[in-house]
């Protein structure tokens, strides 16, 4: 199995973070490879193909990420993370699998208290790079978090101000757990009545329904919350003028969305831009989020080229449509849709 040497950890005199990657599959590790050498990044990575390998690296260097696959030969993946927890608590974790069996990979999720899924093999770089960036993001955070706490422990006194911003972080924790099992518990109960299906139909709608749910545990269970942080992960996942494909959010006022609210927004729009960006040759997508006194309403305007369905097959593409309209129904709120021609229109209203 290939073992990539860590690339050098020093950029123009300034240290890099460091990706720890264990994928014991061949051909995985080699698109894995392919996708992080094309890039510009502003990491180094070591890819290895055995959790002794990944362990010993996270020993003999600081560690940033890990990111290892759910089942692993030799040491089971429960224990493999656990270890990696041990050594180095600061390190944020990710753990990949194909996403055949949900039930068990949000169970391995709570048990190891991993930050994101990747689900392999992965259909563009954004789907490995998106969770990459995020848990850079996060691991900043928790390291400005510390300070501030280091801060106020030294002052010895913490303000009734971030005492109660401290305690509505964990409440927006708490109510975010309990929306996210209540949710995916109503996505598992969805029946794609796949048994009179072509074997290449059920496939592809199996592997759409998997990708929705773990689009749900990443925004709504493990988003920030911040708009500012979700638009600009939405624009490097939509936004691509080179293949024609556009996309743009707008906030109409300049009021801190609430968080719960701002990762569900960001989980309807991630969901309707990947559905677009696997039916359609290129689109226009215009989404507004406008702040009511009671609602949050959104507002998307989708615009198709003539004639560019990349899915040729009509079934199919109301098949990956309904599994995600589904998906945004499951969150319990009322939707209008108005379908013109090469233009749709969706409203959406979310409670405050």
């Amino acid at each position: 199995m290939m073992n990539v040497a860590k690339q050098s950890q020093m950029a123009g005199g300034m240290n890099m973070g460091f990706v720890v990657i264990a994928e014991p599959d061949e051909v995985n590790a080699a698109r894995i490879k392919t996708i992080l050498d094309s890039l510009d990044k502003d990491f180094s990575y070591a890819l290895v193909g055995s959790a002794e390998a990944a362990i010993q690296l996270v020993e003999q260097n600081t560690t940033d990420v890990f990111i290892a696959d759910m089942q692993m030969p030799v040491i089971k993946g429960t224990e493999l993370f656990s270890m990696i927890e041990m050594m180095s608590p600061e390190t944020i974790r990710i753990v990949m699998t194909d996403g055949a069996r949900i039930a068990d990979t949000v169970a391995f999720m709570n048990e190891c208290r991993t930050f994101k899924i990747i689900i392999k093999p992965c259909r563009v770089a954004d789907d490995l790079m998106a969770p990459i960036r995020a848990a850079f993001r996060y691991k900043e955070q928790l390291e400005r978090a510390a300070g501030q706490e280091q801060e106020q422990e030294t002052a010895c006194s913490m303000t009734e101000q971030a005492y109660l911003e401290h305690r509505r972080m964990w409440l927006m924790r708490a109510s975010n757990n309990k929306r996210a099992q209540d949710v995916l518990a109503e996505l598992m109960k969805v029946n794609l009545s796949f048994s009179d299906m072509e074997v290449e139909r059920k496939e592809r709608l199996g592997r759409w329904y998997v990708w929705l749910v773990s689009e749900y545990i990443n925004c709504v269970s493990c988003g920030t919350g911040e708009f500012k942080t979700a638009a600009e992960g939405l624009a490097a996942f939509g936004n691509k003028p080179e293949q024609q494909e556009y996309f743009e959010l707008r906030c109409t006022a300049d009021e801190v969305v609430d968080p719960e609210r701002m990762n569900e927004v960001t989980y309807i729009l991630r969901i309707i831009t990947g559905l677009c960006k696997d039916i359609l040759n290129g689109y226009r997508i215009m989404a507004i989020l406008e702040p009511m006194e009671k609602v949050y309403v959104l507002r998307v305007r989708i615009q198709m080229y003539k004639d560019s369905f990349r899915i040729k097959n009509t079934t199919m593409r109301e098949g990956l449509s309904r599994a995600t309209e589904l998906a945004i129904d499951a969150l319990g709120y009322k939707s209008v849709v108005m379908n013109k021609e090469q233009e749709t229109i969706f409203n959406l209203a979310l409670r405050r």
